[in-house]
């Protein structure tokens, strides 16, 4: 694929990019005022759904890697300080999706292994954050959490809870990219059905 940016093109990503940046900034940053948990599963399947459509609308190499810079951008400027956390995973995202699309192509499997990657990716940047914050033992301590749990409670109650946590990333990554799949064929059957009408 190359990577070649016409206008068309380069509106695509100005427009996406902006539309994805404000839902950062406003859906974004009002999850994490709730403090709801699962934040980062929930935004990252809402920005597979802005990186999918918009590279069904231009499959050009590294367009969803421009678009993802922009969001993160955008949604830099509604901190009142600086946030590196939020823009790296905004960018990262952008990125792992960029790579999957340009090598395996805008084909459903591509599709579905971009929302897995990009599903758990929150999972990944919060264990190498908090490794990188409180040492690297910070996932033995997390064992060590969920063992002492399940010896207190029972029924492995605590390798449950993080098997049920990565569960949710993966269903809410896969889900979104499938929903955004669907969509895009029955916009498109919809429209292919309006220019047979027409003519």
């Amino acid at each position: 694929m190359e990577m070649t940016y016409s206008r068309r093109s380069l509106a695509y990503i100005a427009v996406f990019g902006s539309v994805w940046g404000v839902a950062e900034a406003t859906f974004g940053n009002m999850i994490h005022l709730l403090h709801l948990p699962l934040s980062g599963a929930l935004l990252s399947a809402m920005s597979l759904v802005f990186m999918l459509t918009a590279r069904r609308l231009n499959p050009v190499s590294g367009s969803t890697f421009l678009m993802a810079l922009i969001a993160a951008s955008i949604k830099m400027l509604s901190f009142t300080a600086v946030k590196i956390g939020p823009f790296a995973g905004i960018v990262i995202e952008g990125l792992i999706a960029d790579i999957i699309l340009s090598v395996l192509g805008n084909r459903k499997s591509s599709w579905l292994l971009t929302g897995f990657i990009v599903g758990i990716y929150p999972i990944i940047q919060n264990l190498v954050t908090k490794s990188l914050l409180f040492g690297l033992d910070f996932i033995n301590v997390i064992f060590e959490m969920a063992e002492g749990f399940s010896e207190k409670v029972g029924f492995q109650l605590g390798w449950w809870l993080i098997i049920f946590y990565i569960g949710v990333h993966v269903a809410l990554g896969l889900g979104s990219s499938i929903f955004t799949w669907k969509l895009q064929n029955q916009i498109e059957q919809k429209l292919n059905k309006k220019k047979t009408t027409t003519f």
